[in-house]
């Protein structure tokens, strides 16, 4: 671990600019083409490990470009059978699964999953990881503890020594007045996710608004992940602490790193 903590150290840049330049926009450069070569190694990676556990996969998917990406890789190199159904945790998720050609399947039909894939928008060098930003997190941290096993993909720009970007809870939109209060109380900010395709708050498929919650930096995530669960109007929390998950890293020029 500690060789690993030193390697991160030299190769991979903080990521709290990285963050903001995805959430906010920016040009593309040599930096996001190097980038691009990583998440087509690391996607090609997830689809052959998916692959070599059989055929029949009942297969969660997260949501996200991510997530997109490598379906659509999966439904190019899967032979037939190697995939019974495809469980989406999004409406977007769901559309792309249904696009590549795969049948769609529900918790009601299929209440064991055999793999879970997804990715996450920041992971530390224990395998840690804040995931969330599209507003799932309620859907894939449930498909995340049915699944039997579980790869969360991503590139090195995603990757940090410690978790220290924004995460993002779910809550009541009963609630969502009182959070901010509620988390201010424990010395953390709360703060509305919006988007640029809608006036107002990000709401869920659920239902529910998206929130992002600035606890600084993330030492001890279970605890962090606890406490913010324990809020009162709070669904669920983007912040996923390492149980067992298989986590692979696309390096720039289309190396890989693996963790776990």
């Amino acid at each position: 671990m500690r060789a690993l903590k030193e390697e991160a150290g030299r190769v991979y840049p903080a990521t709290i600019n990285s963050f903001r330049a995805r959430l906010f926009g920016g040009g593309v450069g040599l930096e996001e083409q190097r980038e691009a070569e990583g998440l087509e190694r690391v996607v090609r990676e997830a689809v052959e490990r998916v692959l070599s556990l059989g055929l029949g996969l009942v297969l969660g998917l997260g949501t996200g470009r991510t997530s997109a990406r490598f379906i659509g890789e999966l439904a190019r190199a899967a032979p037939p059978g190697a995939v019974e159904c495809v469980i989406p945790t999004s409406f977007q998720s769901e559309t792309a699964a249904s696009k590549a050609g795969f049948r769609i399947g529900s918790l009601a039909n299929y209440p064991s999953i055999d793999v879970y894939v997804d990715s996450f928008d920041q992971c530390n060098v224990r395998g840690d990881s804040i995931k969330g930003m599209g507003g799932a997190l309620a859907r894939e941290k449930l498909l995340m503890t049915l699944a039997s096993s579980v790869i969360l993909i991503g590139t090195e720009d995603k990757l940090s020594e410690t978790l220290n970007i924004p995460v993002p809870i779910e809550v009541l939109t009963f609630a969502a007045p009182a959070i901010p209060i509620l988390l201010q109380r424990k010395g953390w900010r709360a703060i509305e996710r919006t988007s640029q395709g809608k006036a107002g708050p990000v709401i869920t498929d659920n239902g529910n608004i998206l929130m992002l919650a600035d606890v600084g930096a993330i030492n001890e995530p279970e605890k962090t992940e606890w406490e913010l669960k324990v809020t009162p109007g709070v669904v669920e929390v983007g912040l996923c602490p390492r149980r067992g998950y298989r986590v692979l890293i696309g390096r720039r020029g289309g190396e890989l790193l693996e963790i776990g």
